[in-house]
């Protein structure tokens, strides 16, 4: 038989292990879980490369370009959507293209970022993400 005082250190060491992967849980589907959005890089779209900073606001002396826009889900709703495609000659790219004006895309984002995106075609888009990209 356990004694109590070992029993209650299992017990609090059990619910610790359970609370930890609960909250694991919630960060990871915050973090990694997209749901599906839709945008335009608009036509008068700023493609200038800019600097790519780090954490601290260094300049880590490649570029890129910088995309700010709002993307729409299956059912119309907005969502501000910013990710980065860094240019072909830069350390970073791993072989992206970046997007140009006019340019459709599927955005899988999370709460906290832009999980994936790519190029789609017009006709991939749900009607309704569509008339509210049009409507821009």
């Amino acid at each position: 038989m356990i004694k109590k005082p070992v029993f209650w250190v299992i017990m609090a060491a059990v619910i610790a292990l359970f609370a930890a992967a609960a909250l694991g849980r919630q960060y990871y589907g915050a973090r990694y879980v997209g749901t599906d959005y839709y945008a335009m890089v608009p036509p008068d779209y700023d493609m200038t490369p800019v600097a790519i900073l780090n954490r601290d606001g260094r300049d880590t002396g490649e570029t890129g370009i910088r995309y700010s826009l709002t993307a729409y889900g299956m059912q119309g709703e907005a969502k501000s959507v910013s990710f980065t495609v860094y240019s072909p000659e830069s350390g970073f790219s791993r072989g992206e293209v970046q997007p140009q004006p006019g340019t459709y895309l599927w955005i899988s984002a999370s709460r906290q970022l832009v999980v994936k995106w790519g190029a789609t075609d017009e006709s991939d888009i749900p009607e309704k993400a569509m008339k509210m990209i049009m409507e821009r």
